[in-house]
């Protein structure tokens, strides 16, 4: 009796072929959050394993990156930063890009760096690079206390102005993560496009003003260099940790988080469309 009331309660998956264009299933998703928040346990502990300074790891790169553009930029060719010490102006967009850039690779190698596992258990693939995503956050918060300790060191204060990071960190990791799963989604179709993202990646982080000030675009180019997303993104966060330009209207606020989701979704439903033939492809 106890075991034909145990047959009852089973219930098994069915998978059957896609009808279509197919959305993200939101409701397995969460269904899979324990997966979930292994996977982003492993993530963060096959990143620091074996290693003798462990999460130093994630502040080397910040700092080595600001050492050379200051020697370069800073010293010899002297960039304009707004009376702002170039260490610090440099390091308040450079952690933009490091996040963004971060969740964009991470996302879109998710299913490749994982073909081991999709082909021997059916699990919602958007689990994967949500993992690498929500990982992320953690090399943020070094670099974060990185540029904290700077601005303590050059008297900079921290205002109430930093209470809009939680915003923009969602923004950033909408944005990011879409741009990722469309990447992603590509790889599995064009095995070019993993060769192919570490250019766009670097001539997407010299269009963008990190290592310069917007000021340093001439007037009559600044327009084309607004429709890159990650221009208003850099510069608002700049404001935020020290102060330097305006904060955008709300409203820019709105429509940045509309076309942020818009991104995310496109890249997501297009994601769930390729995942179901990566085992073949691959």
């Amino acid at each position: 009796m106890a075991e034909s009331q145990q047959i009852k309660e089973f219930k098994p998956i069915i998978i059957t072929p896609p009808h279509g264009i197919e959305f993200p299933d939101f409701k397995e998703v969460w269904e899979h959050r324990d997966l979930l928040i292994f996977l982003v346990r492993r993530e963060l502990k096959s990143r620091f394993q074996q290693t003798v300074i462990g999460v130093l790891w994630i502040a080397l790169q910040p700092i080595i990156q600001m050492l050379i553009f200051y020697l370069v930029l800073g010293i010899l060719v002297k960039v304009p930063t707004d009376n702002v010490p170039y260490p610090v102006f440099f390091l308040s967009g450079f952690i933009v890009w490091q996040f963004f850039s971060q969740i964009v690779n991470a996302s879109a190698f998710s299913m490749l760096s994982n073909i081991g596992i999709i082909v021997k258990s059916y699990f919602p693939r958007l689990v994967l690079p949500l993992a690498v995503t929500i990982s992320s956050i953690v090399d943020f918060l070094v670099s974060f206390v990185i540029i904290l300790v700077l601005m303590a060191m050059n008297g900079l204060p921290i205002t109430t102005r930093f209470l809009l990071l939680p915003v923009l960190l969602i923004l950033t990791m909408l944005f990011a993560s879409g741009v990722g799963l469309l990447f992603g989604a590509l790889m599995v179709s064009f095995r070019d496009v993993k060769n192919f993202l570490g250019f766009i990646l670097m001539i997407w982080m010299y269009i963008t003003p990190i290592m310069y000030p917007m000021s340093l675009i001439p007037e009559q180019y600044r327009v084309y260099a607004r429709l890159n997303p990650l221009t208003s993104l850099v510069e608002t966060y700049r404001w935020v940790f020290l102060g330097t330009g305006s904060l955008p209207p709300w409203s820019n606020f709105l429509i940045s988080f509309i076309v942020a989701l818009l991104i995310w979704l496109i890249g997501a439903i297009y994601f769930r469309n390729m995942e179901n033939m990566i085992a073949d492809v691959m």
